[in-house]
């Protein structure tokens, strides 16, 4: 394994320079591939490319700033016709598998960190059996604060602000909006019977 991690870092120099001559094919197979399938097709490219989900996501809409690092996949979902309602600033981070729901508006400020898997969710909606009548769909936007911080499993839920500076702890569940600088820790695993620490 070092000799192929070695022969990469002495191609890399060689490819970068190949990558982008190739920008240009890459951009019009995604331009067919929005034409042959909508933006389910551009989502789908999200969720199985490994570079250039902040070139991709761009190019669909949404406004992303500077230095942004995306580990994929990166899973979206409900954006209608574009990505226009995702917002990254400068300096974001998305871990693998983060998941953001477009139904409505998320805006991701700057120097905000999303960790694995972490969920934001704008829409909460029991589809069309009998619980229509008595939970209608709702809808709200999300925003993470600058600097903010959202653990391993993390969901934020529709119509939530997490403040600036936040830390919200791993596979926490947040319901309502969070002050900057607040520290939000979900339940502990603890041995049955044992009284919460």
């Amino acid at each position: 394994m070092p000799a192929l991690s070695a022969l990469r870092s002495t191609l890399r120099p060689i490819g970068r320079p190949l990558r982008a001559g190739l920008a240009p094919l890459r951009r019009a197979r995604w331009r067919a591939r929005y034409l042959r399938d909508g933006i389910e097709g551009i989502a789908m490219e999200l969720r199985t490319t490994v570079t250039h989900h902040e070139e991709l996501l761009r190019c669909f809409g949404a406004r992303v700033g500077r230095d942004v690092s995306i580990h994929g996949p990166l899973h979206i979902v409900n954006a209608s016709p574009d990505f226009r309602n995702l917002c990254l600033g400068d300096r974001v981070h998305l871990g693998t598998g983060v998941l953001i729901d477009l139904a409505d508006r998320v805006t991701i400020d700057d120097e905000a960190t999303l960790a694995m898997r972490a969920s934001i969710i704008t829409h909460l909606d029991v589809g069309p059996g009998p619980l229509r009548e008595r939970r209608p769909r709702e809808q709200a936007p999300v925003r993470i604060g600058r600097g903010a911080y959202l653990g391993i499993g993390a969901t934020v839920l529709h119509g939530v602000t997490i403040g600036e500076a936040a830390t919200i702890g791993a596979h926490a569940l947040v319901d309502r909006d969070v002050p900057p600088g607040a520290v939000l820790l979900a339940p502990r695993a603890r041995r049955a019977g044992e009284p919460p620490a």
